[in-house]
């Protein structure tokens, strides 16, 4: 589906700088999966004072960027986060902490373990996509131009899935078969999930201002903000 998503916006002329790593199965349990180097948002909020921001000054310096950050490293954060911003709402995936985003280094942001799809979450009121003060922080803040341009991205890359809603729908609906726990758990509703996502019954600006709000709800969500301690925590206690 990933792949799907960056396909339909490259072919319209939108490229989010996305990392649709490979996946290979072998048998039913097992497999092979692409390595991408890259650090989870957790350790870079640990490691670097200033966060996102930081490390992409250390790895991509440019004294006449954005914060110091080479253009092309800024570039490739904000496009990817409002990509994979999208396709985490839309497919409503799950178990979004701090360990399952990674950044690479040249500053494209990528979401890693979806083992949660459809609304299933093990965390208790899960906001709409996971984007929090630092990953808004590392644009500049909300007030910036650089978040402005993110919504602008978020918002081209919905409207471009909306209007291609009949090919993201029927790809989902031959996965119904295929054994997927959370589309399997309530199969005849898994394609009424994706379509209520999509908001077809209104127009792009209504659909942009759909967005805009699940946005301002994620950043906000108190609870993931406490589900991200305590999965800290417990990250802690096991090491």
């Amino acid at each position: 589906m990933v792949r799907l998503f960056d396909r339909i916006w490259r072919d319209n002329a939108l490229d989010l700088k996305l990392t649709p790593y490979w996946v290979l199965a072998t048998s039913a349990k097992e497999g092979f999966v692409q390595f991408v180097k890259g650090t989870p948002l957790r350790i870079v909020s640990s490691t670097y004072k200033g966060g996102i921001q930081e490390m992409l000054r250390t790895f991509r310096p440019h004294k006449a960027g954005p914060y110091g950050i080479e253009k092309d490293a800024m570039t490739n954060y904000i496009r990817s986060c409002a990509g994979y911003c999208v396709i985490t709402y839309i497919l409503a995936i799950g178990d979004r902490h701090m360990d399952n985003l990674l950044i690479c280094e040249n500053g494209k942001m990528f979401h890693i373990d979806f083992g949660f799809i459809l609304g299933r979450d093990p965390k208790p009121m899960p906001p709409p996509m996971k984007l929090n003060y630092d990953m808004v922080n590392a644009m500049g803040g909300a007030n910036s131009e650089h978040f402005k341009e993110f919504l602008d991205f978020c918002f081209q890359a919905f409207n471009i899935l909306r209007q291609n809603a009949n090919v993201v729908l029927n790809l989902f609906s031959l996965m119904l078969d295929a054994g997927i726990p959370d589309i399997a758990e309530e199969k005849d509703k898994a394609v009424q999930k994706i379509e209520r996502r999509l908001h077809l019954n209104v127009d792009d600006e209504h659909a942009a201002k759909i967005f805009q709000e699940a946005v301002e709800s994620s950043i906000n969500a108190t609870m993931a903000k406490i589900s991200d301690y305590v999965h800290d925590v417990k990250l802690y206690m096991l090491t």
